[in-house]
């Protein structure tokens, strides 16, 4: 009995995970400059994992896991003699058809092997004919299809010159899966079965196994195909060991608007397999001086080609403390709920297209001493209602140095809901257009170069739920959060990740320069419209789950800031705990 070993391990899986930028390129919905500052951001960051780059990274020694048969199929090298002026009549017969049998896949090659086999109508001898059936069993291993091969049909009358060439295609007869703990078996087998598909193909198993190497469920996936009870039948032994899927942590940084309290405490907690089905729950709460936000949602697969459908919802209760508003007690409370589908069209290590549906429903109410009340164009006695059909596609392609990453998202205000609808132009109904780009590129063992852009565009006068903000520690350091708030806007980094210690993740400086630009279409435009900022950054593992991260921008255009913030300075900085 033949048996095909393969063991990945995440550790020792086709992906070397490198780490690159902790902020991700986002484009956030805030508020107008004349209204409160919403600390929201909308789902459309680029995906969690660009920054992953393949095994066969020169940083990484180890090799990408690949299945071998050892010893491989009877598929020798032979010459046809064809040659019919050195023939042994005794030995020959005429061949009138060759007829091959059984096969699904390869049509028109095996067709190309028997036409140029140039075997019909000649005599042959059953050396010839063994060889035609070995060239079309390498065909069959050349492809990938190893536990595939060709035969010759028993019980045949050669000498009526009818040939028949028998094909089995291996198949797998059953799936047999140890390890798993509380993740149900369903959710394994569905995917294995995705891509054994018969007949069984070598290259498309690998990637399928693969794909569980990278997926956060699991922690190694050990795997043996051996023969199974009838010839071309196997059976896949799969032995695996789940990843921790609790996980939990604290923070403290100073990324939220210097008006509501710029220092912010978090706490977040997560279950990565909650049900057993691979579902996703994930809660998070935040805290400052002026604000109180609420995260949670849950996404579960709905599919096994890694389709998901996610609930989202998020509240924020903020007021503003900067000491020339307090007295006036503005205040302000944000809630959005969310619905999405996301569904991978292709998928492989290296690269993925995905088509994401969202509907959100947004609902923003401003006081003033208690009292509803407006503070800007389109808000109703402090009441403001969008309802956003989101349509997104994420696409991100890596190789041995580089990671591209792009996303595309139009976002559909409708009437629909409650949604604001009225006559200053400035209401729920709108086209956004957001357009976001990522390359990372590995200049040398140890160094790393980021580019990102991105932007926001629509013809429409948008209320402040969808705004373009820029400003802060992911949308042009140096300056306080919100700074610049419009209907469109560009925003652009380019960055360096610069190791300097042994171990390149655990101290990193990361020089950068960054810009931002933004314009309105009724309001008039901020006076100054333009921000721009070079700096330093200093990512710091300092044990394990404990992260300090530094920004200092220096601001290339002076905006007068009058606070003296940490922000307002240049500053931000995180110190996060994840104890697991």
């Amino acid at each position: 009995m033949e048996k095909v070993y393969v063991h990945f391990g995440l550790s020792a899986s086709i992906f070397s995970l490198i780490y690159l930028a902790k902020s991700p390129l986002t484009v956030k919905a805030q508020p107008a400059p004349d209204e409160l500052p919403n600390q929201e951001t909308i789902q459309q960051t680029i995906p969690s994992n660009p920054q992953t780059i393949p095994e066969n990274n020169p940083a990484s020694k180890k090799k990408k896991p690949t299945i071998s048969v050892p010893g491989g199929l009877d598929s020798a090298q032979c010459e046809l003699s064809v040659n019919q002026s050195d023939r042994n009549y005794a030995d020959r017969f005429f061949i009138r058809d060759i007829k091959v049998i059984g096969n699904t896949v390869l049509q028109s090659e095996i067709k190309k092997i028997v036409k140029d086999s140039q075997l019909k109508y000649r005599t042959a001898t059953f050396e010839d004919l063994v060889c035609l059936r070995s060239r079309i069993t390498q065909l069959y291993l050349d492809k990938g299809y190893v536990t595939s091969g060709a035969f010759l049909a028993n019980n045949q009358d050669l000498t009526k010159g009818i040939v028949t060439i028998q094909v089995v295609e291996g198949e797998l007869e059953d799936i047999v899966i140890t390890g798993l703990g509380h993740l149900r078996q369903s959710y394994l087998r569905s995917r294995l079965e995705l891509a054994a598909q018969k007949p069984l193909n070598k290259n498309d198993l690998e990637t399928g196994l693969q794909l569980l190497v990278i997926n956060p469920l699991f922690e190694t996936v050990d795997a043996e195909l051996t023969a199974g009870q009838k010839t071309g039948s196997n059976v896949l032994l799969i032995k695996v060991k789940q990843a921790r899927s609790f996980s939990a942590g604290i923070g403290v940084d100073n990324y939220r608007a210097p008006s509501i309290g710029e220092v912010q405490g978090s706490v977040n907690l997560a279950h990565n397999n909650l049900l057993g089905f691979g579902d996703r729950l994930s809660a998070e709460y935040g805290v400052t001086e002026g604000l109180d936000i609420y995260n949670a949602s849950y996404t579960i697969p709905w599919n096994a080609y890694d389709g998901t459908l996610g609930l989202s919802y998020n509240r924020s209760d903020s007021g503003i403390i900067e000491a020339r508003f307090r007295e006036i007690d503005i205040e302000s409370e944000t809630e959005t709920y969310g619905v999405s589908l996301r569904q991978p069209l292709t998928r492989s290590p290296n690269q993925e297209f995905i088509l994401g549906l969202g509907l959100d429903l947004r609902r923003r109410r401003t006081f003033l001493d208690d009292e509803p009340y407006s503070f800007s164009v389109g808000v109703e006695d402090g009441k403001s209602n969008a309802t956003v059909l989101r349509f997104s596609q994420d696409w991100v392609k890596r190789d041995a140095k580089s990671v591209l990453a792009a996303r595309s998202q139009f976002n559909l205000g409708i009437d629909a809901f409650d949604a604001t609808n009225n006559s200053t132009g400035t209401d729920g109904q709108f086209l956004i257009w957001q357009g976001q780009f990522q390359w990372v590129e590995q200049l040398s063992p140890r160094v790393l170069f980021i580019a990102r852009v991105g932007g926001q565009f629509t013809a429409d006068s948008l209320l402040s739920l969808e705004k373009f903000s820029l400003g802060g520690v992911s949308a042009v350091r140096g300056y306080e959060e919100n700074q610049l708030v419009t209907d469109s806007g560009v925003l652009g980094t380019l960055e360096l990740r610069i190791p300097v210690t042994k171990n390149p993740n655990t101290l990193q400086l990361n020089p950068f320069v960054e810009f931002g630009t933004g314009w309105n279409n009724d309001e008039p435009n901020p006076e100054k419209s333009t921000i721009a900022s070079v700096g330093l950054g200093m990512d710091w593992v300092i044990t394990k789950g404990l992260v300090f991260n530094a920004d200092y921008g220096l601001p290339l255009v002076d905006v007068n800031n009058e606070g003296n913030s940490l922000q307002e300075n240049g500053f931000h900085v995180s110190l996060r705990y994840q104890p697991f």
